[in-house]
């Protein structure tokens, strides 16, 4: 379940100003019905004021944007033939589509299954980690009825307005909302069986991704500072890793450099 989740909560958009309280019972999952596979412009077009719809997160092929609070309620699946409202029960995100497709009817045209497979795998792994942390997260069953939906199965439900995501693009790839939650529920058995020698690669190569981050720029005072005296020491390769995390022993040996340098 390892996946980067970002943070830009739609704070301007009406549904996070009313900021109504959520328990979450299930998980609806949706697509955007448009060819962008950026999340950003979802970000950036709902979140301001006039825009009725919010969801909690945007699922895109590298990453994941959380935009509402997981106990906030959204405003993602109107309301069914029988007046309920999976808004009321269930968490939200939005599959972001990739480029070159249009829509008529409520189908994909010119949709190349093929040209985007590597897209749609990528987004599909994003989209059962986030599924699983969240079913983990608030004690949820995946494979129980009603828990793990789509919005089209939100409708035969009774708590969803008729729209067919995801069933319009999914299956075109092979994939149902019972192989899904299949997988959800597979990725969460994963989790559980967790082992100290697995923690510790995974550990390892957060660590590893971490030390080759860049470093922020309002540090370059300090950082230009602490090179000139020696304090902070780079590499072989002349990497300082300065996103890494310092050790009790790293720390030691940078207060011993400074004073080294004051007498």
């Amino acid at each position: 379940m390892e996946f980067e989740l970002k943070q830009q909560f739609l704070t301007q958009n009406d549904c996070y100003q009313v900021g109504t309280p959520l328990k979450p019972k299930g998980v609806m999952v949706h697509s955007t019905g448009v060819a962008q596979p950026d999340p950003m412009v979802f970000v950036q077009r709902w979140n301001k004021p006039g825009v009725e719809k919010c969801v909690h997160a945007f699922v895109g092929r590298s990453e994941i944007i959380q935009t509402l609070p997981w106990t906030m309620r959204g405003w993602h699946a109107g309301t069914g033939t029988d007046g309920r409202s999976a808004n009321d029960t269930h968490l939200s995100f939005e599959c972001c589509e990739p480029a070159g497709h249009t829509y008529e009817g409520g189908e994909m045209v010119g949709y190349n299954v093929e040209a985007n497979q590597p897209y749609f795998d990528d987004l599909y792994r994003r989209a059962v980690g986030l599924t699983a942390m969240l079913c983990q997260t608030f004690s949820l069953d995946p494979l129980e009825p009603g828990v793990v939906i789509c919005h089209a199965e939100g409708y035969d439900w009774g708590n969803a307005s008729q729209h067919g995501d995801v069933l319009q693009w999914w299956p075109k790839h092979g994939i149902t909302m019972d192989r899904f939650r299949e997988d959800v529920a597979r990725t969460m058995d994963q989790e559980d069986d967790m082992t100290q020698e697995r923690f510790d690669e995974m550990m390892e190569a957060y660590l590893a991704r971490r030390a080759q981050q860049s470093p922020s720029g309002w540090s370059e005072p300090a950082r230009k500072w602490a090179e000139e005296r020696g304090l902070v020491v780079g590499d072989e390769g002349g990497q300082q890793h300065y996103r890494s995390f310092t050790t009790r022993e790293e720390t030691v040996q940078m207060l011993y450099r400074f004073f080294q340098t004051e007498e």
